[in-house]
């Protein structure tokens, strides 16, 4: 009631013009008047017509905390579309090359073809020196049995052949394998190019459409 009376006082004695802010104290009672204090100027305030309505309210000033936050928040927002804006950009550029690179489907299987079977020859030339390495490793195993036979000591040099052919098989087996994913590599890839090859294509058609 009093805060009433207060805010009718200054609605008679006020001009025209003049605006009411109202705020709370610390002892959490309502006050108001023309400026508001220093120490409550951070809190927030009301500004009141002649009427006794609200018209405004001045939020309170932001904590560091609160600064602090939103400033992380922004950076985040920025890195986010930093990201997203790079990432349209490359796909922007992908698909220049995907159309400019082939001209139809049939190009696109083509040269996935053709790069399949370049790494397929490659694998044929490993599988080839993995069957004359192990023709060799079988002889040396024969000659090593034969001084077993004998019960003489293996000479170290055919004992270190021995080692080095196996070393070499299994090189050319990890080799074999690294090759068989490339293999499995290009496929997953031309699939995903050649979808992405008849989207666009697609769009072009729309749009040599829509401009008709």
């Amino acid at each position: 009631m009093r805060c009433f009376l207060f805010l009718l006082c200054l609605a008679i004695t006020a001009p025209a013009s003049a605006a009411i802010k109202c705020w709370t104290n610390h002892e959490g009672v309502k006050e108001c008047g023309d400026v508001v204090p220093a120490e409550y100027a951070q809190q927030g305030h009301e500004v009141k017509s002649e009427q006794g309505l609200t018209v405004s309210r001045q939020p309170p000033a932001r904590t560091p905390e609160e600064i602090a936050r939103e400033r992380t928040e922004k950076q985040a927002a920025e890195a986010a579309a930093a990201k997203a804006n790079a990432a349209a950009e490359r796909q922007r550029v992908a698909d220049r090359m995907l159309l400019d690179t082939f001209g139809s489907e049939e190009d696109l299987l083509l040269a996935r073809d053709g790069q399949i079977q370049n790494v397929e020859s490659q694998i044929k030339l490993a599988e080839s020196l993995i069957a004359k390495q192990e023709k060799s490793l079988a002889d040396m195993i024969s000659r090593a049995a034969q001084f077993e036979r004998r019960k003489q000591a293996l000479p170290e040099d055919l004992s270190r052949n021995v080692q080095s052919a196996r070393d070499q098989i299994a090189e050319q087996h990890r080799f074999i394998a690294e090759k068989r994913a490339e293999q499995e590599a290009l496929r997953a890839k031309f699939a995903t190019d050649l979808v992405r090859f008849r989207e666009l294509r697609g769009q072009e058609q729309a749009e040599i459409n829509d401009a008709r």
